[in-house]
């Protein structure tokens, strides 16, 4: 069902658009009714995990375009749930990121009959993800108490062009829609192992996370995950990415 989402609503926007290609163009747009949206971002919070938090504010500027500025908690589900490649076993859990995200919109006023931010948008775009983990290990078949830990940080850089469709109800209730979002995409990051780990097993670990990866997100990693990250535990790529998701808010 999340798949088909998008393809549903690129057809959505691109039958508003053509409706409203049937209307004369001279249309005077009135003035925004109101310059400030709060919106709630439930996209993160749908696809990965419940304790997802995203909100932002778009800014009305003028009869045509607009500021929005985003940010949000953010997590994702756990790769292991009790060891890694049969060698070590997890002990402890921790685990936070962020989202972030600035946009500036025009607004195609000759589509749009009523007031911004209600209507039909382009927009470029800068967003980033960063996701930390840390987790404490024990060797599996060993005497050993404590073993270490193991820590990584991934993160994400996005620069592109998005296009869109905000509908606003009743004068203050938005739905918003980014449905098309293509950007160039830098992907960073690294995993770090430290204490009393055989560092002999350090390919293995690296390629069992190789492994978790492309099984919970086999979308994501035909992209991303390289021969770099498989053999050193390290991500330095860049790549092409994809922005697309749903806000609720309130206008005022």
């Amino acid at each position: 069902m999340k798949k088909l989402l998008p393809v549903f609503l690129v057809f959505l926007v691109l039958h508003l658009c053509a409706s409203a290609a049937k209307k004369d163009s001279a249309v005077i747009i009135p003035a925004p009714v109101h310059k400030n949206v709060i919106k709630f971002n439930p996209t993160p919070l749908l696809l990965w995990s419940s304790k997802n938090l995203t909100f932002s504010y778009e800014r009305v500027l003028n009869k045509r375009q607009s500021i929005s500025v985003m940010i949000g908690y953010l997590e994702f589900p756990s790769l292991f749930r009790d060891n890694i490649a049969n060698l070590v076993s997890i002990t402890s859990r921790q685990k936070w990121g962020i989202n972030l995200a600035l946009e500036y919109r025009f607004y195609l006023t000759r589509r749009n009959v009523r007031p911004v931010p209600d209507g039909i948008y382009i927009a470029p775009f800068a967003s980033y993800y960063g996701f930390h983990f840390k987790n404490g290990l024990d060797l599996m078949r060993t005497n050993i108490d404590s073993a270490g830990q193991i820590k990584g940080n991934f993160y994400v850089f996005n620069l592109g062009v998005e296009l869109g469709y905000q509908f606003v109800f009743w004068k203050r209730f938005t739905l918003d829609f980014v449905l098309l979002g293509p950007s160039v995409s830098y992907y960073g990051g690294a995993i770090d192992l430290t204490g009393n780990i055989n560092l002999s097993h350090l390919k293995e670990y690296n390629e069992n996370f190789y492994n978790r990866l492309k099984e919970k997100y086999p979308m994501v990693t035909d992209f991303v995950i390289n021969k770099s990250f498989k053999r050193e535990g390290k991500l330095d790529l860049l790549a092409v990415g994809f922005r697309y998701l749903i806000q609720f808010g309130f206008h005022f």
